[in-house]
Order: structure tokens, then sequence, then C-alpha cells
């Protein structure tokens, strides 16, 4: 998605996009745990969750609340921990759930 197109979304929506890349990480990542990839995917939408969450907020609208794009940053990080082997996916869930709905 490009950022005029990212821009046109509420932040809700923009949240709402992420956690699609949050859910196909762990999928991702799953079937490399598995063994059914010879490659972790996660990591590709790992990025891609850095590229919207950068696209967010570098979006004006969110810079009335840039706390809350700023507390998106540290999400990421436990993402990265998760792919890292720190936190098993119900823990990477349940946080990303709890704190983006705590955010929006």
């Amino acid at each position: 998605m490009d950022k005029s197109s990212w821009e046109r979304l509420s932040f809700f929506e923009q949240l709402s996009n992420i956690d699609g890349d949050v859910e196909r990480m762990i999928r991702a990542h799953n079937k490399y745990l598995d063994g059914d990839s010879e490659v972790d995917n996660g990591f590709f939408y790992l990025r891609n969750i850095k590229k919207l969450i950068t696209m967010t907020f570098m979006d004006p609208k969110n810079f009335v609340k840039g706390y809350r794009v700023i507390e998106i940053m540290d999400e990421y990080e436990s993402l990265k921990e998760y792919l890292n082997g720190e936190y098993d996916e119900d823990y990477v869930r349940r946080y990303w759930n709890q704190y983006t709905r705590a955010i929006s």
C-alpha cells in the first residue's frame, strides 16, 4: 500500500491492517518451526509491519496523538523478539491485541 492510500485510512484501520500482517507473520513463522518451510518468511512480514508502522508514524493525523504511534514501535520490538524465540505466539497475540486496543 502506498503512503497516500495509507493516510486515507483511520488510525483504527491502520492498526487492523498491521494486525493482519502480525497474524501472517505468526503463521509463516510456525510453518518454519514445523518444518513445512525451509525459510522463515516471518521476517518478510516483520519488514512489512515495520513499513506500515513507519507510515502510521509519519501520517499527519496521527501526530495529534503521537504517543500512540511511538507505543506501536515498542510493540514492533516485541515482534522481533518473538521471531528470535523470546516469546510464544500466544503471548504475541495477547500482547498485540491488548496493546492496540488500549491505544486505539
